[in-house]
């Protein structure tokens, strides 16, 4: 869900050219789709994720990432313990959205019923709203606002 959220943010922000939004996994099968739920959700919200297939966070995404967002503190630590070189740019997404954020991040609705999955929709998209400004401020200089949808 926090993709398609994200890439409907910088659409809305006038998207950038060059900008990537894409989401990588801690613990999900490789190739693993959404659940029933949020899919559900995420289309009650005027996003698509149906085609979404989960993948690994790897050393080449890690690389070649400028920022990465976690939804939990334990992914933020993953991704660190096996990419130590990324640990500047990996933020819990409640901290990164506000310093004084819930440091436990969002929790994953998995297993739950619709309402929750309501309930982290909304948290990942505030969240992602109120990172907005730092988000834009990461991209390169010279960027142009460009009406591209981000991939």
């Amino acid at each position: 869900m926090a993709e398609g959220i994200l890439r409907r943010l910088l659409r809305a922000a006038g998207s950038h050219e060059g900008v990537v939004a894409e989401s990588a996994g801690t613990n999900a099968p490789d190739g693993a789709h959404p659940s029933a739920n949020a899919v559900e959700v995420a289309a009650e919200n005027g996003i698509d994720i149906r085609g979404h297939a989960a993948r690994p966070v790897t050393r080449r995404l890690a690389s070649r990432s400028s920022l990465i967002l976690t939804m939990q503190p334990e992914h933020r630590d993953w991704i660190v313990a096996r990419h130590p070189a990324a640990s500047d740019k990996t933020h819990v997404l409640t901290l990164f959205a506000d310093p004084a954020g819930d440091p436990n991040g969002i929790q994953d609705p998995i297993g739950m019923d619709i309402g929750a999955y309501r309930e982290t929709f909304a948290e990942i998209e505030g969240c992602l709203r109120a990172a907005m400004p730092r988000i834009l401020s990461l991209l390169p200089e010279g960027t142009e606002p460009t009406t591209n949808r981000a991939t």
